[in-house]
């Protein structure tokens, strides 16, 4: 009887549905980290972030005027962050100020209901590409460049990994409620919307700024602060917070682990395989219906993160891996506890009112 019904199990369209998915989520990212390393332009490591976000959990199958749509739309925003950084050296204030403006404004939509994805690249392009202009605007236009070229790859990719490998067709009726799409909630009411957006503008403002004012060029870490102030996780309480740590630390293990394997075996096919095998066994407990399984997720994009960004020709190869990791630990805490603060304080503020 025992053996019967774990053959239903095995053999149940929920099975099928997470096998299928987690193959893709794996495959699909190898296939990304194969064309960004193996071409190798401006930020190319982002690219399998980017894929990422369309394979992971809830996974559904963008349609081409999606994807098309989002990389246009990328486009503007490289094209926007690269006038804005023309006025950086000739007007610094002022261009803190409107820098300010355009993250309250980008959090306050993504807080609306606005496609994560979206707003998240419009994040990257308008905190990264002014700070590499302090550099070289030579370099801007690179990194600008990079972006849109990351951004169509990523979209090619998405799309080849569901033809490739699609849902199966009578799966859907015992998919996982994890892993299947679900009702978009109703957005927040403006006023909490507002609140939300102010509350990550104090918390990322200063980061960018100290980036402008000291001439920091770790952009990995801007890209970081940048990605995480987009989950939706960082400023839902404390718990929420621990995990977001936990999971960058089972990140950050992961990527020195496989950086030193590659160490020994410097060849672009045993990062793919290396990806692959990660990919599988991180997809697994991701697309699994566990509670701690968003944790795995955020661990796989820790670790390629710091994993393509060190063996990438236009990364920061001269930091060594566990370094890279203390700074992105470092990121996270920061941006938790930050959180936390600006919270605790406007809650005090709030209950100061109410007495008064």
């Amino acid at each position: 009887m025992s053996a019967e019904s774990a053959t239903a199990r095995n053999t149940s369209p929920t099975y099928d549905l997470r096998a299928v998915r987690t193959f893709r989520y794996a495959v699909g990212t190898t296939l990304a980290v194969a064309l960004a390393m193996g071409v190798d332009w401006v930020l190319s490591y982002l690219t399998p972030m980017l894929a990422l976000t369309f394979l992971a959990p809830p996974a559904q199958r963008p349609n081409p005027k999606m994807l098309v749509g989002f990389i246009g739309i990328v486009a503007v925003a490289s094209m926007a962050g690269v006038a804005m950084s023309g006025a950086i050296l000739m007007y610094p204030v002022a261009f803190l100020l409107v820098e300010g403006l355009i993250l309250f404004l980008l959090f306050y939509r993504h807080a609306r209901g606005a496609p994560p994805m979206l707003t998240m690249w419009l994040m990257i392009a308008v905190t990264v590409i002014p700070v590499v202009a302090l550099q070289s605007m030579d370099l801007t236009l690179a990194v600008a460049r990079g972006l849109v070229v990351g951004s169509a790859v990523a979209m090619a990719v998405v799309w080849l990994a569901y033809v490739l490998i699609p849902d199966p067709a009578d799966a859907e009726p015992g998919a996982p409620s994890r892993a299947s799409p679900k009702e978009k909630p109703a957005p927040p009411s403006s006023d909490i919307c507002m609140s939300r957006a102010a509350v990550n503008t104090i918390v990322v403002f200063p980061v960018v700024a100290m980036f402008l004012y000291l001439g920091l060029t770790s952009v990995l870490i801007l890209v970081f602060v940048a990605l995480l102030s987009m989950q939706p996780d960082i400023a839902t309480g404390k718990r929420a917070g621990k995990a977001l740590i936990v999971g960058n630390l089972m990140g950050g293990v992961a990527a020195i682990i496989v950086f030193e394997l590659l160490v020994m075996v410097p060849e672009l096919l045993f990062l793919l395989l290396l990806t692959l095998i990660v990919g599988l066994w991180f997809g697994g407990r991701l697309f699994s219906e566990t509670p701690t399984g968003p944790l795995f997720g955020q661990a796989f994009s820790t670790m390629l993160l710091v994993v393509l960004s060190a063996t990438s020709a236009f990364g920061e190869a001269d930091a060594k891996a566990w370094t890279r990791v203390l700074q992105i630990t470092v990121a996270v805490v920061y941006l938790v506890a930050a959180h936390a603060a600006v919270r605790s304080l406007i809650g005090k503020s709030e209950r100061s009112n109410a007495t008064t």
